[in-house]
């Protein structure tokens, strides 16, 4: 084994170990386990993560694991040594990739931000597939893209976890209806995708055919546009589809019925998972509680904020924000959801006592209800450093799945 592939086992597995440990132990991820500099800088600051009563070995809390300073100056030696420019930079384009997918996992409510910092940790550690690595995509080894392998594998690895833990909630609160959203609801939209796919697959091979041979980007792109616009007129694009699918069956003959399956039931999953995601975020990971129960440091679930006068409360999503971005054109929506003055909003750094006191003096004044959501803590750093080892030795799991989806 090469020193320079020994030492990113030997980091990343030493920061994924701590971080799962003390993730387990405390539901917190510690800045030095990751990213020492940035521990630094906070405790310069005076932000210093407060873990005095933390049951955690004092000792275990000073160990530093430089897992972005690694990355980012490993690759800069190879890159500056083999005079490649983008292999140099290739350490701190993984660590801003994988902050930035992690930082929407972060707003959609699924992350603490010390997962978003321990994915931008192995990113930078990973940003390339290394030679153990047998199933990886095409544009994973030219740019330095391989964060999506990580956080795809965290998640795919634990989805089976996920989706029996969902069920469970669902069950054992008897919550049927939900239940079957989790698994009918908008199921035939997996079926329609699919055709929609396939149309964009039979107008590749029908210009290919006629002589015109499209670069991959484009054919990517066209088929992208082709599924925004049958979106839009869904009858017209199922028509289409079901054409596209028939001529495609004229050319390839079960093939295509096999990949067309696979292809649905695949996409079917995806629905799944993202329903499971909802579910988790809506029943399993709050909780309802009066303000009494609430803590220092606990996660509120909903932003509590006081408009023309009056104290309201807003419980929505990322998902619904992002639908309410992209409908009114303003993205700060994301970030500033409500107008007025916050009282407290899910923010990474909790509730402050000061909140807390004055939430109760709204609910004994009768201004509020006295209930609200708390978000509970999961940990997701033993699923993140799964990702990273799978990413290591094995490969990209969604691009093996889009393989065998293929029939390749």
């Amino acid at each position: 084994m090469d020193v320079e592939v020994l030492l990113v086992l030997l980091v990343g597995s030493l920061a994924g170990v701590l971080t799962s440990y003390t993730d387990l132990k405390t539901g917190f991820i510690f800045d030095n386990h990751v990213f020492p500099l940035l521990a630094l800088v906070e405790k310069l600051k005076g932000l210093e993560e407060e873990d005095d009563n933390l049951p955690l070995n004092p000792f275990l809390l000073k160990i530093p694991v430089p897992a972005v300073e690694v990355g980012i100056l490993l690759y800069l030696y190879l890159g500056l040594k083999s005079g490649d420019v983008m292999l140099a930079l290739s350490g701190i384009i993984g660590f801003l990739l994988g902050l930035v997918l992690g930082l929407v996992l972060y707003y959609a409510g699924a992350w603490a931000s010390g997962d978003a910092l321990l994915l931008a940790g192995f990113s930078a550690l990973l940003p390339y597939p290394l030679h153990y690595a047998s199933v990886v995509a095409p544009y994973e080894t030219k740019y330095p893209l391989y964060p999506v392998a990580i956080l795809f594998n965290s998640v795919l690895a634990i989805f089976p976890f996920l989706f029996l833990y969902a069920l469970g909630v669902l069950i054992v609160r008897k919550k049927t209806e939900r239940l079957k959203q989790v698994l009918f609801e908008k199921a035939n939209l997996s079926v329609e995708v699919a055709l929609w796919l396939v149309a964009g697959i039979a107008v590749s091979i029908a210009l290919q055919n006629a002589g015109i041979a499209l670069p991959s980007v484009v054919r990517y792109l066209l088929t992208i546009v082709l599924i925004a616009v049958f979106g839009k007129y869904r009858r017209a694009g199922d028509v289409i589809g079901l054409v596209s699918f028939a001529y495609l069956v004229y050319l390839l003959r079960t093939d295509a019925v096999y990949s067309f399956i696979k292809l649905a039931i695949v996409l079917y999953l995806f629905k799944v998972f993202f329903s499971v995601v909802k579910v988790l975020r809506e029943e399993a990971l709050v909780e309802e509680v009066t303000v009494d129960e609430l803590r220092e440091w606990d996660i509120l679930g909903e932003t509590i904020y006081i408009e023309d006068g009056e104290v309201k409360r807003d419980r929505s999503g990322f998902f619904e924000l992002l639908v309410r971005a992209i409908r009114e054109g303003d993205l700060s929506v994301l970030t500033s959801p409500v107008r007025g003055e916050v009282i407290a909003s899910p923010t990474a750094e909790g509730l402050s006592r000061e909140q807390i006191e004055r939430l109760k003096g709204l609910v004994d004044e009768g201004k509020i209800e006295n209930r609200f959501l708390r978000k509970k803590a999961m940990p997701f750093a033993p699923s993140i450093f799964i990702g990273f080892l799978i990413a290591f030795f094995w490969g990209d799991i969604f691009w093996w799945l889009v393989l065998k989806t293929a029939g390749l």
